[in-house]
């Protein structure tokens, strides 16, 4: 595995951060491990998922200190394309997943999309207090933290929290930054580029942009859609089931077969169901070239002839007979030769 291949497998840019690198590979495990995922090809993904976390780990630092823990990766939470995702306030560096759902054509054609989105998290400016305390000695308390309040129509009074400075005695002043909500919006608007070839589950990281101020580490769920007519399979190989005219497999009639491309002719074969479209399928890998498509034909013959049919049958019955029997070769005109010789010698002399 080289080096371009080992960040393909991952989704990633060459320029993502080391956080970024292990933090994708934490969620693939997590998607892809045999103990949490049945498909077939799980354990073939996850030893690639792990091949190319190692490959990156030894280029850039040339060791392979960094003990692959996939029995802890944690999976992380898809989250609505117009949806917040509320960050903690300590958090150095803010990073949103953003689902993107893509028809089976972008996927193997590659596509551009622009994504919007936004998400909130905590104000930095007041770590997420929405407010920030003064040296000034709190008004309302005069600096002790507690006001007095009368209790059983003034007849007792008892001490309580100051609540303009929260019982510490200073006095506060609402956060310019988020205007006293001790949180932000981040509104973001970016341009991609999607490979061909990439898979349904990927996690594509982008480089970490300024968005308002704020450092976002944008990372991209994609989502396939189901397609009407195809089908991609655990492996990646492209199918299609179609239902053709009996008669017309039986004849090795031209049909017409939708491809990724559009509609092309196929020449059906009364001997095979089953049809292979070299290069015309899923890319094996990002960038990669295509591979094969695979299209299955059901024939289908109607259940019940009506009298023109059975005609147009008895015709075609008679005629081939009749071809049959004049050729020597055939192995019908055989047949019905030895029958009649054999029914002569059993009528009575």
């Amino acid at each position: 595995m080289d080096d371009q291949e080992a960040y393909e497998e991952l989704g990633l840019d060459p320029s993502a951060s080391d956080a970024q690198v292990k933090a994708t590979w934490r969620r693939l495990v997590a998607a892809w491990h045999p103990d949490r995922n049945a498909a077939e090809n799980a354990p073939a993904r996850m030893q690639l998922i792990n091949k190319a976390y190692q490959h990156i780990r030894q280029l850039r630092d040339g060791n392979n200190n960094d003990e692959l823990d996939t029995a802890n990766a944690e999976s992380p939470e898809s989250t609505p394309n117009t949806g917040a995702d509320r960050q903690h306030p300590e958090t150095a560096q803010k990073t949103h997943l953003h689902t993107v759902r893509l028809t089976l054509e972008d996927a193997i054609f590659g596509c551009t999309r622009t994504i919007r989105g936004q998400f909130t998290h905590g104000c930095d400016a007041c770590a997420g207090n929405g407010h920030r305390v003064l040296a000034k000695v709190c008004a309302n308390c005069r600096g002790s933290g507690a006001v007095r309040k009368a209790t059983l129509f003034g007849w007792l009074w008892n001490d309580a929290s100051c609540t303009d400075c929260g019982g510490d005695g200073r006095q506060r002043a609402p956060c310019e930054t988020c205007e006293g909500s001790g949180e932000r919006t981040v509104t973001y608007r970016r341009r991609i580029r999607f490979p061909a070839g990439v898979r349904d589950g990927h996690i594509l990281c982008l480089p970490t942009p300024r968005h308002d101020g704020v450092e976002v580490g944008l990372e991209l769920r994609v989502e396939i859609e189901s397609h009407p007519l195809f089908s991609l399979d655990e492996a990646g190989m492209l199918r299609c089931e179609m239902p053709v005219n009996g008669y017309a497999w039986m004849a090795g009639r031209w049909v017409e077969v939708p491809t990724p491309q559009g509609v092309q002719q196929m020449r059906l074969n009364r001997d095979a169901l089953v049809y292979r479209l070299r290069g015309q399928g899923f890319p094996c890998a990002p960038h990669g070239p295509r591979g094969d498509y695979m299209v299955k034909v059901v024939p289908v013959f109607p259940a019940h002839e009506d009298t023109a049919q059975e005609l147009l049958l008895d015709q075609l019955i008679a005629s081939s007979t009749r071809a049959a029997e004049s050729d020597p070769s055939q192995p019908l005109g055989q047949w019905q030769r030895r029958m009649k010789r054999w029914n002569s010698k059993q009528k009575p002399d």
